[in-house]
């Protein structure tokens, strides 16, 4: 019975909007307002384009042999790295949520950028693991 009279009272609260034409503000804004709580926010662009980027990857495991040939030896893999990039949600990224999953860290990359000579598809490792240090 109380989800009846709520699902009424919220279809009663619409129908007086709609009737009066209220509309306070941008429709996207108002999303975020309601819903800032469980920890929706817009997408970068620029994550947008390293997520594109990284789609792009032959899985080949060159930059991983390259970071180990140089000395390198980052707590996140270069391969690891990107595959944790192409799989990021563009649309909507939870606040609370790691893309690198429990555990793992970018932030031990030396920043040399020899995995980025090697990569055969032209991917800018350096950064993804940049970005995803700065998202961790």
């Amino acid at each position: 019975m109380r989800a009846l009279w709520l699902q009424l009272r919220t279809g009663a609260r619409h129908l007086g909007r709609q009737l009066l034409g209220r509309r306070d503000g941008d429709p996207v804004e108002r999303f975020f307002r309601n819903y800032a709580d469980d920890g929706f926010r817009l997408p970068d662009p620029a994550a947008a384009a390293l997520q594109l980027d990284a789609e792009r990857c032959l899985v080949c495991g060159l930059c991983s042999a390259e970071c180990a040939r140089v000395g390198g030896a980052p707590a996140l893999d270069p391969r690891d790295a990107v595959i944790a990039a192409a799989r990021l949600a563009i649309d909507w990224v939870r606040l609370d949520v790691s893309p690198l999953g429990a555990g793992a860290s970018a932030s031990a990359c030396a920043g040399c950028r020899a995995c980025d000579a090697v990569c055969p598809a032209a991917i800018p490792i350096s950064r993804v693991q940049s970005w995803l240090a700065r998202t961790d």
